[in-house]
């Protein structure tokens, strides 16, 4: 048969899957199998057509060897040749293998003889492929020589085991040791497919079975973990080769531009949630499932038991894990579910629950009811947990993974496993509210002090941490209901604390946590945290110094939960500003609150004797002074005045002058100091996102003698080493454009909402419009927006830029070429106008 006949064949092959797949994914498991049983039988007649020597056997490995071959999985063979033969058969077998890859059969491949085998034995990813080898073409006797190497290698049940569990311990810290990653990899992440994998290795050694329903026959697996594994690996079958379909290749990240095509496929359909979301809840539990089971699975295994310590009548720790003292510990003390996580808070080197405890409480779980949290007894004991120095955390996520959490608080369960469709969140709720309270734990551990040492200092005011973790818990609660999730979670909250009986000034604490956990970080990001007004608003929602530093710790901590690169320099000083100013204005006399006029007579006194002290010739301070508009001492710190002054004196002479320095908010401050045209700022904003840098800050001010003063405040970037951004500056500025490129759409945006949120409202006591942006970040967001006011003769005064995840919340102060706030027809324009750009 010549290369096009084969080639033909195997297409054949793969559509007709791929047709049979599409007409019923519930058969998946008969075309996994049929896929490896038709590559079988192209590679014995390719073989055959190469008239390979006898004493050459062709084997399957890896999944290939358990027969197991999704629609675009890798063919992992070996071909074990005869001792110290490589050069005699080497020609061969690379023309046979060109050959398979010349049909479009992806191959991966090793070469052996025996004694190549007994020198590789040792790595543990080649021992566990040669453990599911199967012979497709030659001598049996050959794989019994290969098999017999690891029956004579230094590899134990023990050590195998050991092995197995460190390589899955790795491989989960990979993802956050998670399972709730928004685009989780389906085979290699927690509860995937190489857990279910590596549950049955183990099991393959220990009892010498080749099925999981062997397992069964072992007294291994109950029937119904059997019938948990099973649907569980199913599932994420007729996922993944989903996903193979979709992707047109072999692809194991469930990405999110694949997520909606996969949902479809799988037959999931829109109704009262997007179909995407009902369907990844369906993985999320699923995995979920599965890293339950493999926890017991491999537990079971482990050999021996030592070092038993008994806690109380009902529990004993043995070899790390807490035991239970009998088989009727939970059904005669339900309250022992609750327990058994207080004991590991309070042994902090528990490693976990013992797989006989484990089966024990996942057999009674219908016994936490909708009364079982208002039983007094289990309520303390909850409470008591929450309370504990260390180990919170830790019990917390064992109680989310064994499905204790979502029968004890049942407004928990509804957010098990809830991803939120955008590209703001890492995590599911349920997994982002678990690290919430972690990153709250570890403000009161010495041990990380070092990491955030304003919340440190302020964690040992804190009382009742308790209760900043009750509020964490319920910060997000109601997530996913409609309305406002902050309103609903503190009704929610408030039902719990009278339920657990917390006095009225903790239950008031709690609540209002949860009703304002939005409000620091909004205020910090979106508005001028200078202004005196700004900082009474704030205070007076705050009400009390204790809220404010309760609110702070849950803000930190909820910003760090959301997305890896969410937390940046930039946030954290506005936080600790808004902070320290609130704790000053909370200390103070609240009836006096400066006016604008009495704040730059004060700062404008502390300039002139800050100058005479620095050596300044007074005469020419007061020259540039007079020209610069009052709110220019509003707007900046006094050293930042004193930087503009020394500059000035330095560089009189020359056209445009450009420098830069580390602010106290630790990020890059650029000033810019020239005479001002029209397009200056979007000129200069281009330059900037041009050299792949983040802007976070702008000021903009014009001085009576048409000089610019301009500040662009960008986060600390590598891309800043060896980059001559002052001369970028200065030649862009000399020859300015009179257009910009539109921002492009990255190829995931295309998957979410991608609308742009404008809003315009008028601020009276700045005589200024206020214009807010909700839209996706893009290279070119900021210098196009900069471009329509250019155009339409729209003057920008300041501008606070907050990046959300993938999307940017911009607030900008402008007025219209008569120093007026936009009438209604120039917002209605200018809306239209930013509309179509962005």
């Amino acid at each position: 048969m010549k290369l096009g006949d084969y080639k033909t064949r195997y297409q054949d092959l793969q559509n007709s899957l791929q047709e049979g797949f599409l007409n019923s994914t519930i058969a998946v498991e008969g075309f996994v199998l049929a896929r490896a049983n038709g590559v079988d039988e192209l590679l014995k007649d390719i073989w055959q057509g190469f008239d390979m020597p006898n004493q050459i056997s062709l084997i399957a490995v890896g999944g290939y060897g358990r027969s197991e071959l999704h629609i675009y999985s890798d063919i992992d063979l070996l071909i074990l040749i005869p001792n110290d033969s490589h050069q005699t058969h080497q020609e061969k077998i690379s023309q046979f293998l060109t050959f398979l890859w010349d049909v479009g059969l992806e191959v991966g491949h090793a070469t052996r003889d025996i004694k190549d085998c007994v020198r590789v034995i040792d790595d543990l990813t080649i021992v566990t492929n040669l453990l599911e080898s199967r012979l497709i073409v030659g001598l049996d006797s050959a794989l019994d020589k290969m098999k017999s190497v690891i029956k004579a290698s230094d590899w134990s049940s023990q050590s195998f085991l050991v092995e197995k569990q460190k390589e899955q311990r790795t491989r989960h810290a990979k993802f956050s040791d998670t399972a709730y990653n928004l685009e989780p990899n389906i085979k290699e992440s927690p509860g995937g497919l190489r857990d279910i994998q590596t549950v049955a290795w183990v099991a393959k050694w220990y009892f010498g079975v080749n099925t999981l329903f062997d397992l069964v026959k072992a007294k291994y697996l109950s029937n119904d973990e059997y019938e948990l594994l099973k649907t569980s690996q199913l599932f994420l079958w007729r996922v993944r080769f989903s996903l193979h379909i979709v992707a047109s290749r072999r692809e194991d990240r469930l990405a999110f531009q694949y997520q909606k095509q996969v949902a479809d496929m799988l037959g999931y359909i829109d109704g009262d949630s997007m179909a995407v979301e009902r369907f990844m809840k369906d993985y999320y539990q699923t995995v979920t499932k599965v890293s339950r089971l493999n926890d017991i699975l491999l537990q079971l295994l482990e050999d021996k038991v030592i070092n038993t310590q008994y806690l109380n009548s009902q529990f004993r720790i043995s070899y790390g894990y807490i035991h239970a003292n009998h088989d009727q510990v939970f059904s005669q003390n339900p309250s022992a579910f609750i327990e058994v996580f207080l004991l590991i808070s309070k042994h902090n080197y528990v490693r976990g629950i013992s797989a006989g405890t484990l089966r024990q409480m996942q057999d009674n779980l219908d016994l936490i009811d909708q009364n079982y949290y208002k039983k007094r007894n289990n309520n303390r004991l909850f409470i008591e947990l929450l309370q504990q120095n260390q180990g919170v955390n830790k019990a917390l996520k064992l109680m989310n993974r064994y499905g204790i959490l979502e029968h004890y608080i049942p407004a928990f369960g509804k957010i098990v496993g809830l991803m939120q469709y955008d590209l703001f969140h890492a995590f599911t709720v349920d997994q982002h509210t678990l690290f919430v309270i972690r990153n709250l734990r570890r403000f009161f551990v010495n041990e990380f002090a070092h990491e955030f040492s304003l919340c440190s200092e302020i964690s040992k005011n804190i009382k009742k941490p308790e209760l900043l973790f009750l509020a964490g818990f319920f910060h997000d609660i109601a997530k996913g209901r409609g309305g406002d999730h902050a309103k609903l979670g503190m009704q929610d909250a408030q039902v719990f604390c009278k339920s657990h009986q917390l006095n009225i000034d903790d239950t008031s604490l709690v609540v209002g946590l949860v009703e304002k956990h939005l409000l620091m970080s909004s205020v910090a990001q979106k508005q001028d945290i200078d202004d005196p007004v700004v900082i009474k608003y704030f205070c007076d929602e705050v009400g009390s110094l204790e809220f404010l530093e309760y609110l702070y710790l849950l803000t930190v901590a909820d910003i760090r939960a959301t997305k890896d690169d969410l937390w940046n320099d930039w946030k954290d000083a506005l936080l600790k500003k808004l902070f320290r100013h609130a704790k000053q204005y909370m200390g103070s006399d609240r009836e006096t609150l400066l006016s604008n006029s009495q704040r730059i007579n004060n700062n404008k006194q502390a300039l002139i004797e800050a100058c005479v002290a620095q050596g300044f010739e007074i005469e020419f301070v007061r020259k540039i002074l007079e020209q610069l508009p009052k709110d220019y001492y509003l707007r900046y710190e006094l050293d930042d005045i004193l930087w503009h002054l020394s500059l000035q004196f330095s560089n009189n002479a020359l056209p445009i002058t450009i420098s830069s320095k580390i602010s106290e908010s630790n990020v890059v401050d650029i000033f810019v100091l020239c005479d001002n045209f029209k397009g200056l700022f979007f000129n200069l904003v281009s330059v900037v996102e041009r050299a792949g840098l983040d802007i976070v800050d702008a000021k903009i001010l014009t001085t009576k003698d048409n000089k610019a003063y301009n500040t662009i405040s960008i986060l600390k970037d590598k891309n800043l080493e060896g980059l001559d951004l002052h001369q970028l500056i200065s030649k862009a500025l000399s020859n300015p454009k009179v257009d910009v490129a539109r921002p492009q759409l990255n190829h995931s945006h295309r998957y979410f909402d991608n609308k742009t949120h404008i809003s315009l409202s008028e601020k009276k006591k700045w005589n200024l419009t206020k214009l807010e942006i909700n839209t996706l970040d893009r290279v070119g967001v900021l210098s196009n927006i900069a471009y329509v006011l250019y155009e339409m003769d729209i003057s920008l005064i300041n501008a606070r830029v907050s990046t959300m995840g993938e999307r940017v919340e911009d607030v900008f102060f402008v007025n219209n070429i008569n120093n007026k706030p936009l009438d209604k027809l120039q917002q209605s324009s200018l809306k239209i106008a930013l509309e179509e750009r962005l």
